[in-house]
C-alpha cells in the first residue's frame, strides 16, 4: 500500500495485539466484523477557472474532491486509490454490562496510504437506558458522521462533501447514552464531551504541502435522534474551542485564529436531518450551520435526496450545497453538486453502486468552474 505512518501502524498493532489476547481468553467473549468498498473514479469533464485548490502540483488537475476529511481526490484518469478502503471492527465483552470496542481502517488518504486505529473505546451498560463510553470515537457532528466510513450502509457512493468536509472527524472522550421508546417514538440521544489533536490533516494538504494541524478543546456536545414507523428526524450541536499550527522554520507556529485575538476561538456545529423510508420511497435531507466566529467567518450546508426502489435497484437524484461567508457575513463562495445513483443490490451483504457528479463552484467575482465525475463501486460486509 505503500507508505505507512509509523505512528499509526504502531498504534494498530498494538490494537491487534490486544485482540489476540482477547481472542485467546477463555473469560472473554470476542466478536468481529469488516466493511468495505471497492471504488474507481475519474473526472470526465471540466470547465472554468483552475484554482490550484487541490494542489496542482500533486494532483493532475482537473480534479474532484470526494473527501475533504481524508483528502480524497479524482483526477481525470481512472483510480481506485481515493476512496477505497477496509474497516475491521472487534468487541470483547468482558461482563454483561461491560466491553471493549476497537476498529482499524486502511485507506489511501491525500495520496498517501494509511492504516491506523479509527476507534478504541469501553462501553458500560449502566441501565437498560442508559450507555457510559470513553475513549476514541467518531464526532457525530453529523447524521452519517457515526458510520461515514461505511459505504454499505448508505445509497450514494460517497455522503455528498458539501455537507460532510471538515479537519476533524474523531475525538477523544466520553459520551453518555439514553435509548427509550416514548410514545411510540423510538428515542436516542447523547451528550459527550472531549478534544482532539489531529495532525497533519488530510484537508490541509489538498492546498497546503507544509505540516497544518488542528486542535479542538473543551468540545461538548448533544444529539436527539427520533424515529416512528418511515420518518427519522436527528437534531446535533457541538461547541468547541479551535486553532490551527502551520509547521514553520522553528517549528509548529499558530496562524488560526490571528495570534492578537488569542489562543482559541469559539466555534459551532449544528445540524439537522430528516429520513423517509416509506414503502420503496426514500428521502435523505440534512441541513447543516458552522459558525467559526469573525476570526473565520461563517458555513452553511444542505443535501436534499429522493429516490424510488424498483426491486434490487434503487436510482436516486441528490442536490447539495455549500456556502460561505466571511467574518462579517458577507457571502465569498457558493458550490453546488447534482449527483444521480444507481444502486443495485447483489446480497443481503453487498450492492453495485454507478454515481455521476456535477461539481461547481462559484467565487461569486466573475469565475467559476465546474466538474463532472463518474464513479462505480463494490460495497460489502462481513
Amino acid at each position: 500500500m505503500g507508505r505507512l505512518k509509523a505512528v499509526s501502524m504502531y498504534r494498530a498493532m498494538l490494537a491487534l495485539g490486544l485482540v489476540g489476547l482477547a481472542g485467546t481468553s477463555q473469560a472473554v467473549d470476542f466478536t468481529y466484523s469488516g466493511f468495505g468498498n471497492i471504488t474507481a473514479g475519474k473526472v470526465f469533464s471540466a470547465s472554468g477557472l483552475e484554482v490550484g485548490f487541490p494542489d496542482n502540483n500533486k494532483w493532475k488537475c482537473p480534479c474532484y474532491i470526494a473527501d475533504y476529511s481524508h483528502g480524497s481526490v479524482y483526477e481525470s484518469r481512472w483510480s481506485l486509490k481515493p476512496e477505497s478502503r477496509l474497516g475491521l471492527q472487534g468487541t470483547a465483552t468482558f461482563t454483561e454490562n461491560l466491553s471493549f470496542t476497537g476498529q482499524l481502517m486502511a485507506r489511501h488518504a491525500a495520496g498517501d496510504a494509511e492504516l491506523g486505529v479509527e476507534l478504541a473505546f469501553l462501553t458500560y451498560n449502566l441501565s437498560p437506558k442508559w450507555t457510559l463510553q470513553a475513549g476514541r470515537k467518531r464526532l457525530p457532528l453529523f447524521f452519517y458522521s457515526d458510520f461515514q466510513d461505511v459505504a454499505y450502509a448508505y445509497n450514494w457512493t460517497r455522503v455528498p462533501p458539501d455537507v460532510y468536509g471538515w479537519p476533524v472527524v474523531n475525538y477523544n472522550g466520553a459520551n453518555l447514552t439514553f435509548r427509550d421508546d416514548i410514545g411510540g417514538w423510538a428515542v436516542k440521544s447523547s451528550a459527550y464531551f472531549g478534544k482532539e489533536n489531529a495532525k497533519e490533516v488530510a484537508i490541509a494538504k489538498l492546498g497546503d504541502p507544509s505540516r497544518v494541524d488542528v486542535q479542538w478543546d473543551n468540545m461538548y456536545g448533544i444529539d436527539l435522534e427520533l424515529n416512528r414507523d418511515w420518518f427519522t428526524v436527528r437534531a446535533a450541536v457541538n461547541k468547541s474551542k479551535q486553532r490551527r499550527l502551520r509547521m514553520g522554520p522553528t517549528g509548529l507556529v499558530q496562524f488560526s485564529p490571528d495570534i492578537s485575538y488569542g489562543k482559541h476561538s469559539p466555534q459551532t456545529y449544528s445540524s439537522l436531518s430528516m429520513n423517509v423510508d416509506k414503502d420503496d420511497l426514500v428521502v435523505r435531507t440534512e441541513f447543516s450551520k458552522i459558525d467559526q466566529s469573525s476570526q473565520r467567518g461563517s458555513y452553511s450546508g444542505y443535501l436534499m435526496a429522493a429516490g424510488y426502489r424498483f426491486g434490487n435497484f434503487l436510482p436516486m437524484m441528490t442536490i447539495s450545497r455549500f456556502n460561505s461567508f466571511d467574518g462579517v457575513g458577507k457571502a465569498i463562495e457558493v458550490d453546488r453538486n447534482i449527483g444521480l445513483t444507481l444502486r443495485y443490490q447483489l446480497s443481503d451483504s453487498s450492492f453495485l453502486k454507478f454515481q455521476l457528479d456535477r461539481s461547481r463552484w462559484d467565487f461569486l467575482n466573475g469565475t467559476d468552474n465546474t466538474r463532472k465525475l463518474a464513479t462505480v463501486s463494490y460495497d460489502f460486509t462481513f
